[in-house]
Parts: C-alpha cells; structure tokens; sequence
C-alpha cells in the first residue's frame, strides 16, 4: 500500500501500515484555531484499501473566527475509519465545521466527532456544523448543526455543551434503541450531554470499528 503525506496546518505522521491498509496519527503543525484560520483536509483512499486516522491532540477553535473543512474520497471497496477527539468552541468563537464523505460501491466510513461548546468553566461559542455523504446512488446522510451556547435554542442542544457522534456508513453495524437507524446502510450513535467523560460512547466505537472491519475482510474473500 502506498502512503502519500503532506503537512500543512495538520502534521500527519504513519505510525503502520501492511499490503492493504494504514494508521496515520495526525496532530497539529501549529496553533490551531486562531481567528482567520481555514484548515482544510483532503483524503483520498484507494480501492480495497483501509486507512485509520487518529488524533493525537483535540482541537480548539480559540475568539474570532475559523473553518475547518474535511473531504474525502473512498474508493470501491475500500475503507475510512477517523477516531476524533475533541473539537472545542471556546466563548467568543465562531467556527464553522464541515465534513464530506463520498463512497464509492462497497466503500465504508466510521467517523467520530466530538464538538464542545467552551472549555471548563467557560459558556463557550458558536459552531456551524454539519456532514454530507454521497454514494452511488445518491445522499447517504446530510446533517446540520447550528448552536451559539451563548443563547442556547430549545430543540437544538439546550442546555448541553457536549455533542458526541459515531456515525456509520456503507455497513449495518449493532444498533440499540435510540441510535439512528439509516435508509442506505449506516446509522448514527449520538450522546448529547455537559461532559465529555460521561458519553458512554466508547464500547460502541469498538464495537462498530470491529464490525467495520469484520466487513470489509468478508467482502475481500
């Protein structure tokens, strides 16, 4: 498996890789994010290939206002897995924040996006979020996320300051009531709360991450 790299804003660094997949750890370049910033990512991953992201460190989106945009690409039959710590909107900050996932036949994507809305003690910002997914035939998933903790809205996060999702796509992993349950294969895993410690959204992570991966060695048989 080729691994192509480049730093920007972002340091990504592989930490392992095989014939047909990869582990790159990605950690920032610099301070991240400072009013004015736009950090884009773009990610490509070829057929029949896997390739886990993690962060090392959470990202903050300091006073003033910044974007960060993702793309990526996954080819047939290949696989995308991003572990995300937290993304935290400190108060006075308006950060914009977008994800756009387009699989191709067989492909399959776990994303975790943790967003917080002010640092301990803090009432925090605004966060325009949102996720768009595409397969072959068309949107898998499109979501929006629009909160300002400083006039919190009824039916949108209310009193909470912890947005914490797992969201699935290209597979059926194990769902319990409560989870989103998608038209196309994939589903959505959501905690809504004050803390980020007390999301019990990590067995569901390994869970969904081993049923991903169960998936993707049944289809390359």
């Amino acid at each position: 498996m080729r691994v192509q790299l480049v730093t920007g804003a972002l340091a990504p660094r592989l930490t392992d890789r095989d014939a047909d997949s990869a582990r790159v750890a990605i950690a920032a370049a610099q301070m991240l994010l400072l009013d004015g910033d736009t950090v884009r990512i773009e990610i490509e991953v070829g057929a029949g290939c896997t390739l886990e992201l993690e962060d090392v460190g959470g990202t903050v989106a300091y006073p003033g206002s910044s974007s960060w945009q993702v793309h990526a690409r996954v080819a047939a039959g290949a696989s995308l897995i991003w572990h995300g710590l937290p993304f935290v909107v400190t108060s006075e900050a308006r950060a914009a924040r977008h994800t756009e996932l387009e699989l191709d036949t067989g492909a399959a994507v776990l994303v975790r996006e943790t967003l917080v809305l002010g640092r301990h003690g803090e009432i925090g910002g605004a966060i325009d979020s949102g996720i768009s997914a595409y397969g072959i035939d068309g949107p898998m998933l499109i979501e929006r996320l629009q909160a300002d903790a400083a006039s919190s809205s009824p039916g949108v996060t209310g009193d909470f300051r912890v947005v914490d999702s797992i969201v699935a796509l290209g597979f059926r992993p194990p769902t319990v009531p409560g989870d989103l349950v998608l038209e196309h294969p994939g589903a959505v895993a959501r905690f809504l709360g004050t803390h980020t410690h007390a999301s019990g959204l990590d067995p569901v992570w390994s869970t969904w991450r081993a049923a991903l991966l169960a998936n993707s060695t049944l289809l390359a048989a």
